[in-house]
């Protein structure tokens, strides 16, 4: 089982940051932002940088690499920002094959499915990248695309797209993950097919069930609650990469919880 965090990229060693704070923690696999998750600007890799990330990683512990993509993409979207949202996803895939990452996530947007499964297949055309991109399960509210898993099944159908699996999200999308945490599990691998679904989103949720709320807690401390040692222990998913998503200040804590759940140790 390979797990961790979301951890920064700010620092003297760019990228590089990463990895040293993935060996501080202990953990075997990253998330990362390649770039300000709040603005369409993109981040310039500077000469050398990747190949000090890739030199950094190489004598790592960490095995799964995942850049999520800027909360502004929304490729549900027409005219000038369904083109805005394209163009940083691709930017993301070639950051991702520049670092030697396996993954992209991505929140598929509001609007017309149709449109987001042409918005991530010309991402992928635009930049080709030996990452897999994934499209993340959402809490639903508005048009957002993505609740269901019937909803995604049919996005990645005949693609190389994958899904990346939010518990919370799930939970506030009306699915019992605080009830029969293996019959979600079951409906995911039954609707989607679990080989297509490498990477967990490990959160807790402060919102209720069907609640259409997006906000994460920490690992027991919200309403799905132990509910989750269950989903970690599943024998189903033990080849999965699991990312939780708190704020920086709260790593120690969840990290302790999802170790005293699975008997793991620091790495």
């Amino acid at each position: 089982m390979r797990y961790g965090l979301h951890v920064s990229i700010s620092g003297k060693k760019g990228y590089a940051t990463a990895i040293d704070e993935a060996e501080r923690l202990g953990i075997t696999a990253i998330q990362i932002f390649a770039k300000s998750p709040r603005s369409w600007r993109t981040r310039t890799l500077k000469p050398g940088e990747a190949e000090r990330f890739r030199e950094a990683r190489e004598l790592s512990r960490v095995a799964t690499g995942v850049i999520h993509a800027s909360y502004l993409v929304n490729l549900g979207a027409q005219g000038e920002l369904w083109e805005k949202s394209v163009f940083s996803l691709a930017d993301d895939l070639s950051k991702a094959r520049a670092l030697g990452l396996e993954y992209v996530v991505v929140h598929p947007g509001s609007g017309d499915p149709e449109q987001v499964r042409k918005g991530a297949l010309k991402a992928l055309e635009l930049a080709p990248s030996p990452a897999r991109l994934l499209l993340e399960n959402v809490a639903g509210g508005g048009q957002k695309v993505g609740r269901r898993f019937e909803e995604l099944a049919q996005l990645i159908e005949g693609t190389p797209l994958g899904v990346c699996f939010d518990t919370a999200h799930a939970f506030a999308a009306g699915y019992p993950v605080h009830e029969d945490p293996a019959g979600v599990i079951a409906e995911l691998d039954r609707v989607i097919g679990l080989e297509r679904v490498p990477v967990i989103h490990l959160n807790d949720s402060v919102g209720g069930f069907n609640t259409r709320t997006d906000h994460h807690a920490n690992l027991g401390e919200g309403q799905i609650g132990e509910a989750l040692r269950e989903v970690v222990q599943d024998a189903r998913l033990q080849e999965k990469s699991f990312i939780m998503e708190t704020p920086k200040e709260y790593d120690p804590y969840n990290l302790q919880v999802f170790r005293a759940w699975t008997g793991l140790e620091a790495s």
